[in-house]
């Protein structure tokens, strides 16, 4: 496992794998650089600090289609957003190809939001959503249709996505969160207010 760091803040022990920190500045110039001379090395696993432009999501996806575990970050407010960040770092001639190339090697996207808890002995917790590559998200993706990609994650809970709005409120109903808190992250206040009366939304209408 080689993780890039800018910079390192954790140290890890080898355990179960050989974990090998590069960080920016230091051991490499920077991302781009780095994952082209990682392929070089052929890891198993590639941990990308973050995926802050263009030529360095180009590398990564480079290094998922060749095989490679390749795991990174970036900031957006949900799974669904994530994808409109990521192709916003390509000028517009370009996305079409880094759409395609998304579709075909994109695992999952995992969204949290660190949120202050209210219970005793905890300071944070995370409010989660999970967007898992299946046949309908790829789909979704390569047809440039990312605003159906929260009705799927709705109703794809069994197959272990995970919605953000159901996150918050089943840590408001379980008294991990001020209602507060929750509304000021959902995507849809209206939707969560809906969900903490037991009421839910899906593709098709409400349940």
């Amino acid at each position: 496992i080689v993780t890039i760091e800018d910079p390192i803040e954790y140290l890890y022990n080898d355990n179960k794998a050989i974990v090998s920190q590069r960080e920016i500045g230091l051991d490499v110039p920077n991302f781009e650089d780095a994952l082209t001379y990682l392929m070089r090395q052929d890891p198993d696993v590639v941990f990308v600090g973050e995926m802050r432009d263009a030529k360095t999501v180009t590398a990564g996806m480079r290094a998922a289609e060749t095989g490679h575990m390749v795991m990174g970050t970036m900031h957006s407010s949900n799974a669904s957003q994530a994808v409109h960040r990521l192709l916003d770092l390509f000028p517009t001639n370009e996305r079409e190809l880094v759409r395609q190339a998304l579709a075909t090697s994109i695992r999952a996207i995992v969204s949290q939001v660190l949120l202050p808890s209210i219970r005793e002995g905890s300071d944070r917790i995370p409010a989660v959503e999970v967007l898992l590559a299946t046949p309908p998200v790829r789909k979704l993706i390569s047809e440039g249709r990312e605003g159906d990609l929260p009705s799927v994650i709705r109703a794809s809970q069994r197959e272990g996505m995970q919605d953000l709005t159901e996150n918050l409120c089943r840590l408001v109903q379980e008294g991990w969160i001020d209602p507060k808190d929750a509304y000021k992250y959902a995507p849809n206040a209206e939707e969560l207010k809906m969900a903490l009366k037991g009421i839910r939304t899906t593709a098709e209408g409400i349940l």
